[in-house]
């Protein structure tokens, strides 16, 4: 990754059975893995408190992310494997395809929705 490279980021807010809630997707410019992924965490959680979600529950698939919150004493973060991260990759990719800024979605769209089915068929 090279410094100011545009990503794309995807965040999926779900209640505990694992229903879609509400998301996110856009793109920034970042200079590291790192940054785009607690960039990502932090739009998350704003549209969660937002959305009036108290009780939040961050899941990333980067350790380096996690090791961050979990020092900085963020409740309820954990470290995900990569295949559980479907959604919010596929939403990234929307994002960067799509040349999306920033958007926020009530309900996903078709393709989406599969993904979203199959993470709550195999949890």
């Amino acid at each position: 990754m090279h410094n100011g490279d545009i990503v794309g980021f995807g965040c999926a807010i779900r209640d505990n059975n694992g229903d879609w809630q509400r998301g996110c997707t856009g793109t920034i410019h970042v200079s590291s893995v790192l940054e785009g992924e607690l960039f990502a965490i932090y739009k998350g959680l704003l549209l969660a408190w937002k959305a009036s979600f108290k009780e939040v529950y961050c899941d990333t698939d980067c350790h380096e992310a996690y090791v961050l919150l979990k020092d900085s004493n963020i409740p309820l973060c954990s470290q995900e494997n990569r295949t559980a991260n479907r959604v919010a990759d596929a939403m990234a990719k929307h994002a960067t395809t799509h040349g999306v800024h920033y958007a926020e979605w009530l309900s996903p769209w078709e393709d989406l929705r599969e993904l979203i089915n199959l993470d709550v068929a195999t949890s």
